[in-house]
């Protein structure tokens, strides 16, 4: 046998023998559609109690042009 032909076949055979792997270790470790809906649905949200209170009902207003516009009181535009 030519050295070329048994370099051909070990490449070969390596090539296939990765593939294998790769592909058992695909369908190994991939979860099914089943146990990534349990994982996602547990203890993800708390439970919604009826008495549930907002903490941004009683929060000051973040807009700083409220209070800083000078021209809040202008009623007609100036440019037209």
């Amino acid at each position: 046998m030519s050295k070329k032909y048994i370099i051909m076949v070990s490449v070969l055979l390596i090539l296939v023998l990765v593939g294998g792997g790769y592909y058992y270790w695909k369908s190994k470790t991939q979860k099914s559609a089943t146990d990534v809906a349990g994982d996602v649905s547990v203890g993800v949200l708390p439970a919604m109690d009826s008495g549930a209170i907002n903490p941004l009902e009683s929060a000051q207003s973040a807009n700083p042009y409220d209070k800083a516009n000078p021209f809040s009181s202008i009623k007609i535009n100036p440019f037209e």
